[in-house]
This record gives C-alpha cells, structure tokens and sequence, in this order.
C-alpha cells in the first residue's frame, strides 16, 4: 500500500486554508498533520512532525517573511511547496532559488493544485506555468544554439536531478568530463542556482511541464 504523505499547513488565510486541507483531504495520497498558528514557532514544529510537505505562503502580511521561509528550508531540508498569490518578478525568483520544491499561484485549478502537493511531497519539482512565464521573462532566455548536443543531454539529465556519477554511467562518460561541460553550461548561461538548470531544461524543451 502507497505510503500517505504528511503535510504541514503554514497558511493563515482561513479560506485558503480551507480548500487546501478540501484538496488534501478529499483524496488519499496524503493528509495535513499540523498547521502554524504562531510562525514563530514553525521552525519547531517543522523539526518535531517531519512532515514530507511544508504547504506555505510567505506573502501575507504579518505572518510568515520570505527569510523566515528561507531559514526552514535551510535548516530542516523539508519539501516546500509554496501556493501564493504574489506576482512580484524578484520575490518569486527569489524563493525559487532558495530551493522550494514547488511553486503555484491561487488561481491554479483544482487538479494543477492537487499534482503540485502530491509531486512536490515526494521531493519532485513542480513550477506551474504562471510561475514559469514570470521567472523566465521579460528578461530574453538563453537560446539551445549556444549549448552543444552534448551540453543539451547532460542539462537534460542534471534537471532530472541526476548525480554526476549517474550522468557519466548514462552517457558513457568519465565523471570528470561530465564535470567539465556541467562548468561550460553553467558560464554560457549564467547559472546560479541548481534550480536554474531545471527551467533552462524546461525553457529548451529538454523535460516536460504539466499545463
């Protein structure tokens, strides 16, 4: 039998609050085992329910900041999924890259919702395409062109979340070689954070999104 997701809810908007525990509940893959009332107590009840999801929204006013986000993540490793209404390009690009598993918008449908939290629960990405369409522009992206055949492969298999190991056994490669163009694809397109290399991967094609 499939195990049962835990979640955590950190969400003080009652009717936001509602509808995500609707979602959860009404299906059978995973279940809300705590929600934050105090924020400032997040960090300890994240450490003492271990939850496989953190559910939050830093961008209510009062509640929860994106730096007190960042310390959770950072100090508990837990899977984040943020479900928020915020459309501020730098906040949103921000929170990506200080490694969220997933992100979406209130205005997601119903189904959109329910992948993200069962995706993102099992340590998958999930960006839905709001999201994507605002981290991507309006700055011009990267065209596939400035990337060989070969640095298009291993930006594909990096994305995926393959170790360098991995991608060489994939490849038939030496690790050190996959090292190398993993330096090149990083200089070309002036990577900065690991989740960068999954939206390149998307913008080019390389995996696919959910729409």
């Amino acid at each position: 039998m499939q195990k049962t997701a835990t979640i955590l809810l950190a969400d003080n908007q009652p009717l936001t609050a509602a509808g995500i525990r609707f979602l959860v509940e009404s299906g059978q893959e995973a279940e809300i085992i705590g929600t934050v009332n105090d924020v400032s107590q997040i960090r300890q009840i994240t450490r003492e329910l271990r939850p496989d999801l953190l559910i939050a929204d830093y961008n209510i006013p009062g509640y929860l900041s994106l730096e007190e986000l960042q310390t959770v993540i950072s100090e508990t490793e837990v899977n984040t999924l943020i479900i928020s209404s915020d459309n501020n390009r730098d906040t949103i690009r921000q929170s990506v890259n200080m490694g969220v598993k997933g992100y979406i918008t209130k205005e997601c449908s119903r189904e959109e919702i329910a992948l993200a939290i069962r995706s993102t629960a099992r340590g998958e990405k999930f960006f839905c395409h709001k999201i994507l369409d605002v981290i991507l522009t309006p700055d011009a992206a990267p065209q596939p062109a400035l990337l060989t055949n070969r640095e298009l492969e291993i930006l594909g298999l990096l994305a995926k979340g393959y170790s360098t190991q991995r991608a060489a056994d994939e490849l038939n490669l030496s690790p050190h070689t996959i090292h190398t163009h993993r330096k090149s694809i990083i200089k070309k397109l002036s990577i900065k954070s690991p989740t960068e290399f999954v939206l390149y991967a998307i913008d080019f094609g390389l995996i696919a999104i959910n729409r």
